[in-house]
C-alpha cells in the first residue's frame, strides 16, 4: 500500500524540469561567484613554480573547491594563500615520492 507521501508525489514535465535545472545552475553559478570573491579577499603569498622538463605546459593548474587557478612556470606571481599552500604541498608530496623513486632504482636486487 502507498504511504500517502508517494500517494502525492508530482509528476514534473519537461519544461518544470528544465526550469528547475536551470535554476540549480543559476545557484551553483552564484555559490562559484562567492568562492571567487572569497579567494580574492584572502591574504596573497608570493610563489614561484619552477619549470619541469617531464612537463612541457608553460602553466601549472591549482583546483580549490572548483576554481581552477593557471599559474605560469619560471616567474613570481602572487595568488591567494589557499592556492600557495596546496601548490606547495603538492610539490613537497611530488619532491618526495621522486626521491623514493630515484633511491629505488640505485638499490641492488639480489635474486635468490
Amino acid at each position: 500500500m502507498p504511504t500517502k507521501k508517494e500517494a502525492e508525489e508530482v509528476v514534473k514535465t519537461p519544461e518544470e524540469i528544465a526550469m528547475s535545472e536551470k535554476t540549480l545552475e543559476a545557484q551553483a553559478k552564484a555559490e562559484e561567484k562567492t568562492l571567487k570573491q572569497q579567494l580574492k579577499e584572502r591574504p596573497k603569498k608570493l610563489i614561484f613554480i619552477p619549470e619541469d622538463p617531464i612537463n612541457p605546459d608553460d602553466l601549472a593548474t591549482v583546483t580549490w573547491n572548483g576554481i581552477t587557478y593557471a599559474i605560469p612556470r619560471g616567474e613570481q606571481h602572487e595568488v591567494p594563500d589557499v592556492i600557495a599552500d596546496i601548490w606547495t604541498e603538492s610539490y613537497k608530496a611530488t619532491q618526495e615520492v621522486n626521491k623514493r623513486i630515484r633511491e629505488s632504482t640505485k638499490k641492488e636486487i639480489t635474486v635468490i
